[in-house]
């Protein structure tokens, strides 16, 4: 080897040690959005929620799968952070870092990603068994609701540090919003934390119906898994839908929606897991009827559907909600990238 070309392979290799160093530091540091930078309120939302799927939030295979995400159209993602509440107990616990899919560190780093090409970030903490009780007893709802306050002040707080770019304040809490004065209470405390737009994820039907504190949030938030009906017409979800948007006069996020990829997912889009025979065409089918309907809509402002993980699982063979190697995802990416109007 000539001393040319030592001196060559040796910049080479300094070169792409440099590389590697600053590629791997951009991973590791912080969201470099300013906190006081500016909010924006009022755009579409090409959304999926981003889950934590046997792969955390911090493992560099996550950061992989969510690189994948913008040649479907995908300008905004969900990340999920999930509180426990003990059976028998009025308690919501934080996970410890070590003991979390969803660790703070991890949606540091992804929303820091996210950023960087081009995607915003929804934070949506929800509470694992609470967010599904059926009405509670209004006494058991205030101390229910005295311990979600720290909780969802906690996650404020978090989402302005790493400048999520809109924030859930809760997700299918139906026990316990017929407490309007104490959510009204909730709302003005998360807004002297956090700056950004504010949405509530209320489940479909009674809950989202009933809301009387939507003039207060900055969106409708509805986790929308009405069914269609046996022609795949959605007429009936968007008149329920629009009958709450006319009295609050608000723009209407799908905080999350989805149909399984199994038959006659449209009658029960709401599961997942199930027996029943594998039907992609079903799925895809359900989600076209579904953005058809409501995708030109003035008052809809984007749909975060349910969900893609952060292990990629999904594929031809399976059966679940996740559209990820699906037809279904062809259909979000066909509406996705279609031109703005």
């Amino acid at each position: 080897m000539t001393a040319l070309t030592g001196w060559a392979f040796a910049a080479f290799w300094t070169a792409q040690l440099l590389f590697l160093s600053l590629t791997s530091c951009h991973w590791m540091k912080p969201s470099e959005v300013s906190p006081a930078a500016p909010y924006q309120f009022d755009y579409l939302h090409k959304g999926v929620s981003f889950t934590a799927e046997r792969i955390s939030y911090s493992d560099p295979e996550a950061r992989n799968m969510l690189a994948q995400l913008p040649q479907f159209g995908v300008n905004a993602i969900a990340l999920v952070p999930f509180g426990f509440s003990p059976r028998g107990e009025v308690k919501i616990r934080i996970p410890a870092r070590d003991k979390s899919w969803e660790s703070e560190d991890g949606m540091e780093i992804l929303t820091a990603s996210a950023h960087a090409q081009g995607m915003r970030v929804m934070l949506k903490p929800h509470v694992w068994r609470l967010q599904c009780r059926a009405p509670i007893p209004d006494e058991e709802a205030r101390k229910w609701l005295a311990e979600y306050k720290p909780f969802i002040e906690h996650h404020a707080q978090f989402a302005a540090r790493i400048h999520a770019d809109i924030f859930c304040i809760g997700t299918e809490l139906r026990g316990l919003t017929p407490n309007e004065n104490e959510w009204r209470d909730i709302i003005a405390r998360v807004r002297k934390i956090y700056k950004g737009p504010i949405v509530y994820a209320a489940n479909h039907g009674e809950e989202f119906e009933s809301i009387r504190f939507w003039d207060a949030l900055d969106y409708i938030g509805i986790d929308n898994y009405y069914p269609l009906d046996d022609q795949y017409k959605a007429s009936t979800l968007v008149t329920k839908i629009e009958a709450v948007q006319k009295q609050f006069n608000k723009p209407v996020l799908f905080t999350e929606a989805g149909f399984g990829a199994h038959q006659n997912s449209h009658r029960e889009p709401w599961e997942d897991q199930t027996a029943k025979p594998l039907d992609l065409a079903e799925q895809a089918r359900s989600y076209e009827a579904l953005l058809n309907a409501v995708y030109h809509k003035p008052w809809f402002r984007g749909v975060y559907w349910w969900k893609v993980g952060t292990n990629g699982y999904g594929g031809p063979d399976d059966n679940s909600m996740t559209p990820w190697r699906k037809p279904a995802m062809d259909i979000v990416k066909r509406f996705y990238l279609l031109p703005a109007p």
